[in-house]
C-alpha cells in the first residue's frame, strides 16, 4: 500500500473536524491535515542539527494562504502567483510562532521549519485557529523536543454574549466588541492576541477562563489522534551551557556584569565582553563566551530584582519612567506626536488622504480596501548602532505597527463620519522597551493633532516578569528593554480610560497561569491611566479643525442613476471635472460624492457642478448653462450634465440673426430661462428673456 493514513474525526462547536497524517508531503518529518468544515490546512514540520553554536532556537514559521484556496484568482493583471507573504500572513505566521515557541527546552538549538499552508477556506472556519492546533500536533509527531500539546482558540463577543467563535473576524465593533486569540494548554497561556472595542479588564479575564476550558477540549483531541501514532524519538544534542565555563567567566568578571546592568550604559558591556574575549581567546569560542555573558547578565538581573526588590535602574516594580507628550513638531504635515518614556521616544505623524488613497488589500478572501493604516519604522540609530538599513521593514515592525494599529480601531471614525483615508507612521527615534506602546499614545496625540475626531484617547503599556523558583513572581510595570531580553514575558496592554482596546502577550516560560494574567491586568489599568494623564496635559480631544495643509471635504449626494453621467464614458467626465477644477473626487454607491481640495475655489468649482446632477429644471426658473453646439435654427445649451436645451435663433437676442455665429460660439457660458418643457422632456430656453428681465 502506497499511503500509511492515520486518521481521527472528531466535533467542535458542532463543526466537523479530523487531523490526518501519512498521504500529503511523504518526504516530510511530519505533515498534518487538519480540517474543520471545508476549511484545511497543511502543516509540514522538519529539522536539522543545528549547523553552528547559535545565539536563540532556530525556528522557522510561515503561513501560506493561497487565492485558490478560496477558488479566487489574484485581481493583480500581472502577478498571478502569490510571491510574498501579506502583512495579514505575516501577523499569522508570528502569532503561531508566539504560541509555541516557548514550549522548546531552552538548550535545543536544531533548525526548525514549521510551514502551514491554507489548502482550502470555506469562509466560515477560521484556518489561523485551525493552523495553531494542527502545528501542535505536527510538532508533537516530530523528532523536536517540544512540550505540547497547546491549542488555539478565540474568544469573541456576539451580542454581548462571551463565547469561543470560530469563523474569521477582521476588526472589532459595535456587534462584535471582542477579538481574542490566544494559545495554551488549558491551563497556562502561552499566546495572546486581541483587539477589544473598549471592553473592561473584568470582561477580558472572564473571556480568558472560558478560553482555558475550551483548550483543553482541543487538547484531548489533539491527544487522541496522537495515540494513534507511533511516538518518535526525541532525542538531541543539547547547547546547554558548561557550568565550569559559566563559573570561570563569573569569577574573572567578578561584579563587572551587575555593575553594568546597573550603570544602564551599553557601552561597558561591550568594554567587558572585550576583556573576556581577550583573556579566553584560544579557550572559548566567541559565541560561546556572548553566550555566557548573556545567561551571567540573565541571572544577575533576576538576583538583583528577587534580593533587592527593586529595578536595575532604581524603580519599584510598579513605577514608570519619566514621561513627556508633545504635538505640532512639524511644520508642514497634517499632525504629529511625540511620545518619550525613558530611552524609548516614538514620533508619529499623521497623513490625510481622500477615500481614492485607501490600501487596496488583495489575497484569498477577495479584495477589499483599507482606510485607516499604521505603520512603524525602525532605523538602525534607534538601537545606537551602525548597521545597514533595511529595504522592507521587518517581521517585527509589521508586527509592531499592527498591534499599534489595533489599538485605535475602536476610536476612529466611520467613514460616513469621515470621509478620509488616514495613515499614520511611527517612526521611532528610541527603543528601550515597547516602542509599540509609545507608538499607539503617538498615534492618540498625532490624530487628534491632526483634527481626526477620534472618540478617546488610547494609551498603552508593557509589564515584565520574573518568576522565582518558588512559584513566587513579580510584574515589572513599563518593562525596560534588558528585562524584556532577560524576563519571562512580553505583556502589552492599551485602551482608554473606560476599557481595553489591545493585548498582545508572549512569555519564556513555558505559559502564565491565570494568577499572573489578572495580577499584570490590575497592573496595567494603574499605568494606563498615568500614561493618559501626560498626554492630555498635551491635547485632550480631536482639533475641531484639520490642518490647512490637509485636503478639505464636502460631501453632496446625487441620484444613484446619476453616477455613470457623472463618471462618464471611460471616466471621461469625472477626468475632465477633477482638471478644470482641481478637485479630487470619490464616488460612493449609494450616490454620496466626496470633493477634496486644499483651497475652497476648487471645492466650489467642483460643487457646483456635482449639484447640477440632481437638478430638476423649473419652467420660469434662470440657469447658468454652456454652449455646446450651434444649428442654423438655434443653439443647444447645457445646464447640467445630463440636461440640455434648446435656444431657438428667435429666443437669441431681439435683433435681427443672420448668423447665430455671429452670436454666439460653442463653450460660451450664457444664463437661460426656461420656457417650456414638452411631453417628452425637450427643453425650450430663452436668453433673450434673461437680458429683458435685468435691464427692466
Amino acid at each position: 500500500m502506497l499511503f500509511n493514513q492515520k486518521k481521527y474525526e472528531f466535533e467542535i462547536a458542532g463543526r466537523q473536524c479530523s487531523f490526518e497524517t501519512g498521504k500529503l508531503a511523504l518526504k516530510s518529518q511530519s505533515a498534518i491535515v487538519a480540517r474543520m468544515g471545508d476549511t484545511v490546512v497543511e502543516v509540514n514540520v522538519n529539522t536539522a542539527n543545528a549547523k553552528q553554536e547559535a545565539e536563540y532556537f532556530p525556528m522557522s514559521v510561515e503561513y501560506v494562504e493561497r487565492f485558490y484556496a478560496s477558488g479566487k484568482i489574484s485581481g493583480s493583471r500581472f502577478v498571478k502567483i502569490e510571491r510574498f507573504p501579506s502583512d495579514d500572513a505575516i501577523l499569522k505566521a508570528r502569532m503561531i510562532d508566539r504560541s509555541l515557541r516557548s514550549r522548546f527546552p531552552s538548550d535545543y538549538m536544531d533548525e526548525l521549519s514549521l510551514i502551514v499552508t491554507v489548502l482550502s477556506y470555506d469562509e466560515e472556519n477560521d484556518p489561523v485557529l485551525l493552523a495553531i492546533n494542527a502545528a501542535s500536533v505536527a510538532l508533537m509527531n516530530s523528532s523536536a523536543p517540544f512540550d505540547g500539546p497547546v491549542a488555539g482558540v478565540r474568544m469573541g463577543m456576539p451580542e454581548g454574549k462571551i463565547e469561543p467563535i470560530y469563523e474569521s473576524i477582521e476588526d472589532v465593533d459595535e456587534e462584535n466588541k471582542l477579538n481574542y486569540i490566544l494559545g495554551g494548554d488549558g491551563k497556562v497561556f502561552t499566546m495572546i492576541d486581541a483587539g477589544c472595542y473598549e471592553i473592561p479588564e473584568e470582561e477580558v479575564l472572564k473571556a480568558m477562563e472560558i478560553a482555558l476550558k475550551e483548550m483543553r477540549v482541543w487538547v484531548e483531541h489533539q491527544k487522541k489522534f496522537l495515540n494513534l501514532l507511533d511516538k518518535k524519538d526525541k532525542t538531541y544534542t543539547s547547547f546547554l551551557l558548561e557550568q565550569d565555563m559559566l563559573d570561570e567567566i563569573k569569577k574573572y568578571l567578578g561584579k563587572k556584569i551587575l555593575e553594568n546592568l546597573l550603570s544602564g550604559e551599553s557601552s561597558k558591556h561591550e568594554e567587558s565582553k572585550e576583556e573576556m574575549f581577550k583573556h579566553f581567546e584560544g579557550k572559548y569560542s566567541k559565541l560561546q563566551m556572548m553566550n555566557a555573558y548573556d545567561e551571567l547578565l540573565r541571572e544577575a538581573m533576576r538576583s538583583h530584582i528577587i534580593e533587592k526588590k527593586k529595578r536595575v535602574d532604581d524603580r519599584d516594580f510598579d513605577e514608570i519612567r519619566e514621561m513627556e507628550a508633545e504635538i505640532d513638531l512639524l511644520p508642514r504635515v497634517h499632525g504629529s506626536g511625540l511620545f518619550t518614556r525613558g530611552l524609548t521616544q516614538v514620533l508619529t505623524v499623521a497623513t490625510l488622504g481622500t477615500l481614492q488613497d485607501a490600501k487596496l488589500i488583495d489575497d484569498m478572501l477577495g479584495e477589499k480596501e483599507k482606510r485607516y493604516m499604521h505603520y512603524y519604522n525602525d532605523l538602525p540609530f534607534v538601537y545606537g548602532t551602525a548597521e545597514r538599513v533595511r529595504l522592507s521593514p521587518s517581521r517585527r515592525a509589521i508586527g509592531h505597527g499592527m498591534l499599534a494599529e489595533k489599538a485605535l480601531i475602536p476610536v476612529i471614525p466611520s467613514k460616513d463620519d469621515f470621509p478620509y483615508t488616514i495613515l499614520v507612521m511611527s517612526e521611532i527615534q528610541g527603543e528601550n522597551g515597547s516602542s509599540s506602546m509609545a507608538s499607539a499614545c503617538g498615534s492618540s496625540l498625532a490624530l487628534m493633532a491632526a483634527g481626526v475626531p477620534i472618540r478617546k484617547m488610547v494609551g498603552g503599556i508593557a509589564c515584565g516578569l520574573v518568576v522565582e523558583d518558588s512559584g513566587s513572581f513579580h510584574i515589572l510595570t513599563d518593562m525596560q528593554g534588558v528585562e524584556d531580553f532577560n524576563g519571562d514575558m512580553d505583556f502589552k496592554v492599551t485602551g482608554t480610560r473606560d476599557g481595553i482596546t489591545a493585548v498582545q502577550m508572549d512569555n519564556k516560560i513555558g505559559g502564565l497561569t491565570m494568577e499572573i494574567v489578572k495580577a499584570t491586568f490590575e497592573k496595567s489599568q494603574i499605568a494606563r491611566m498615568k500614561v493618559l494623564d501626560v498626554m492630555e496635559e498635551v491635547i485632550s480631544e480631536s482639533r475641531e479643525e484639520i490642518s490647512k495643509f490637509a485636503p478639505k471635504v464636502v460631501r453632496a449626494i446625487i441620484p444613484v442613476e446619476k453616477i455613470g453621467e457623472l463618471i462618464g464614458p471611460g471616466g471621461k467626465n469625472i477626468r475632465e471635472l477633477t482638471e478644470s477644477t482641481g478637485a479630487e473626487i470619490s464616488i460612493e454607491e449609494d450616490g454620496k460624492v466626496n470633493i477634496y481640495a486644499v483651497n475652497q475655489e476648487s471645492i466650489d468649482k467642483a460643487l457646483g457642478y456635482i449639484k447640477k446632477l440632481s437638478l430638476v429644471p423649473v419652467v420660469g426658473e434662470v440657469y447658468d448653462g454652456r454652449v455646446v453646439s450651434i444649428m442654423d435654427y438655434g443653439a443647444f445649451v447645457d445646464i447640467a450634465p445630463g440636461i440640455s436645451g434648446l435656444v431657438h435663433v428667435s429666443e437669441i437676442t431681439d435683433k435681427f440673426v443672420k448668423d447665430i455665429r455671429e452670436f454666439l460660439k460653442e463653450g460660451d457660458e450664457v444664463r437661460v430661462k426656461l420656457l417650456d418643457k414638452d411631453r417628452e422632456g425637450r427643453l425650450k430656453f430663452s436668453i433673450k428673456q434673461v437680458e429683458e428681465e435685468k435691464e427692466s
